[in-house]
């Protein structure tokens, strides 16, 4: 909504419609969210924010292991040694790293628990898991799961849980908001929490949790705008259901 005066010193008004968050921000000086045909906030960009912004929004990306990385050397070496069976190498230096191997279903279930220690891998390892459903079909195939993707599947899973792991401890009331790939966003309360601190314990400690890149924001204008749909999307099927 923009409020100004015509030329007869009347003051008019000009009401914008948009599903567009940026667009918003970029040319409202006050903004009216709607969700079910009911309007649920209005004020300025900022104010929304604040008032309905749940802290700061942190991303973060994991890299994905190399062939040099440490811990992804270690995981190769525990997966083999799993093994039952012996293996041989055609490697002159006999390294058993570049031998091809291939994992069936439950061989790589069972690896999966000598890697993490309990069954945290192995239970991702089945068709319902969008992580590990992947390494679940190829090792279900007649001709199993390669050792190099199995490695990398658990060495990727191991660093993201390494990242949970950082936040629940450190930010008990943090919540993990979203996961694609191997990036996740955190959402952190701000109440006790300053956007300083926050950035220098994420630095200090990003070689250790492996992390490629990441950045902190406060709730986004799109972020509250769907919080409130969620909301009366949530009472409308509650409705349908009665």
């Amino acid at each position: 909504m923009v409020v100004g005066e015509n030329g007869s010193g009347r003051k008019t008004s000009v009401i914008l419609t948009t599903h567009s968050m940026e667009e918003c921000e970029a040319l409202c000086p006050r903004i009216c969210i709607m969700a079910g045909g009911k309007v649920k906030c209005i004020g300025s960009a900022q104010h929304l924010k604040s008032r309905f912004g749940k802290g700061f929004q942190v991303e973060v990306k994991v890299d994905e292991p190399k062939e040099d990385d440490s811990d992804l050397k270690n995981v190769v070496g525990i997966l083999l040694t799993s093994l039952s069976r012996t293996l041989t190498s055609s490697d002159p230096e006999g390294d058993l790293r570049r031998v091809e191997v291939f994992f069936n279903l439950d061989e790589a279930k069972a690896a999966a628990i000598k890697v993490s220690g309990d069954e945290y891998l192995s239970n991702m390892i089945s068709e319902q898991d969008p992580s590990g459903y992947v390494i679940y079909k190829h090792a279900s195939s007649a001709t199993g799961v390669e050792l190099n993707e199995l490695a990398a599947f658990c060495t990727t899973e191991l660093r993201m849980r390494n990242v949970k792991t950082f936040f629940h401890s450190n930010y008990p009331s943090s919540v993990l908001r979203e996961t694609q790939d191997t990036r996740m966003r955190f959402e952190v309360p701000s109440e006790k929490v300053k956007i300083s601190s926050l950035f220098a314990h994420i630095e200090d400690n990003k070689a250790r949790l492996k992390l490629q890149d990441y950045g902190i924001s406060q709730t986004t204008l799109e972020q509250v705008f769907n919080m409130h749909a969620a909301v009366a999307e949530a009472k409308k099927d509650g409705a349908d259901d009665r």
